[in-house]
């Protein structure tokens, strides 16, 4: 009987590996792949027919954009090679921006207290990125969690919108491509979907230029800057080296005094506060970058108000600040 009873877990186990080609290849000395369950034939590359996920989510992980997935794109704990900062603009004070820099350098450059640990006070960039970066849920991102040291597929170079197939505003088990442990670790109700919250957190993301501004002194200098130096200088009026808040939301540039500025400025405030009170209501969801009125930034407006590029800056800027003021802190 006990030889009968290893022979059967001798044939389970080698069921296991033929029902999972990516554990059979590893079995066999060949390294483990990222995205190894869509690799049907396995040949360790993933074409765009193997490929699960949207368009846009395989263009993402095709770094070399040849239309299939291979070699470093699969390798667990590769990254892309990340644009230089002269590359980096800076377009808006409220736009979560997504981080690209997961190196040494990149690590570096946010630790600016150098304590060997990224915190949220640090992080001026996309909260999603934050979140997938923070393995142990710690609320801060360590060296090894940032150079994914410990091998963990977070998938952290997608995004939830992405992800997310089939428009239901939450990411299946299906729909996820990093490991099984990590979708575990962000859903943090256990349902068996993560929602937007889960991935991002509640509230409002950090004032930008607080955020920034690392030294609390209401000015931010190059060294706090993490875009290009070519977007600082844009900003940068008096050529002090320093950016003041209205330098760095682009304010002190704006024609604010004219009469289309002006009367973009009261509609944006006004349209601003609704959408983020909705939003807070409705869904609880920070999503100033996914409204639609400022696609346009044209609500309201009237040829007797004076150009419309004039009157679109001011309700521009005045939509970003009203629904910050609407949807509230956390």
């Amino acid at each position: 009987m006990v030889r009968k009873s290893a022979f059967i877990v001798v044939l389970a186990a080698l069921a296991a590996l033929a029902a999972h080609p990516a554990a059979a290849a590893q079995g066999r000395g060949r390294a483990a792949i990222r995205f190894a369950e869509m690799d049907r034939n396995n040949d360790r590359t993933i074409a765009r027919a193997e490929w699960t996920g949207s368009d846009r989510s395989f263009a993402i992980h095709d770094w070399n954009a040849d239309g299939k997935l291979s070699g470093d794109e699969v390798r667990v704990g590769a990254e892309r090679q990340p644009p230089t900062t002269d590359d980096r603009t800076f377009d808006s004070q409220e736009r979560e921006y997504i981080f690209d820099d997961w190196t040494a350098r990149g690590f570096t450059g946010l630790d600016h207290n150098r304590d060997g640990r990224i915190t949220r006070d640090e992080w001026h960039f996309d909260r999603e990125g934050f979140r997938r970066a923070d393995h142990n849920g710690d609320g801060v991102v360590s060296r090894a969690e940032f150079l994914t040291e410990d091998q963990q597929d977070d998938d952290r170079e997608d995004r939830f919108e992405n992800l997310d197939l089939n428009g239901d505003n939450r990411v299946s088990r299906n729909e996820w491509h990093g490991t099984a442990a990590r979708f575990t670790a962000l859903d943090a109700n256990r349902d068996g979907v993560i929602t937007r919250v889960e991935m991002m957190g509640p509230g409002a993301p950090p004032e930008l230029f607080s955020s920034v501004d690392v030294n609390r002194d209401h000015v931010i200098t190059t060294d706090e800057w993490h875009w290009s130096r070519a977007s600082f200088d844009a900003r940068d009026l008096d050529r002090n080296g320093r950016l003041t808040r209205e330098e760095f939301n682009g304010v002190a540039s704006q024609p604010s005094t004219s009469a289309a500025f002006r009367a973009g400025r009261e509609r944006g405030l006004v349209e601003g506060r609704e959408a983020g009170r909705e939003d807070k209501q409705q869904t609880g969801v920070w999503d100033l970058e996914g409204q639609r009125e400022l696609e346009q930034a044209d609500s309201g407006y009237d040829d007797r108000f004076g150009p419309r590029a004039e009157y679109q800056a001011g309700y521009r800027e005045a939509f970003r600040r009203g629904y910050r003021e609407g949807f509230g802190q956390r």
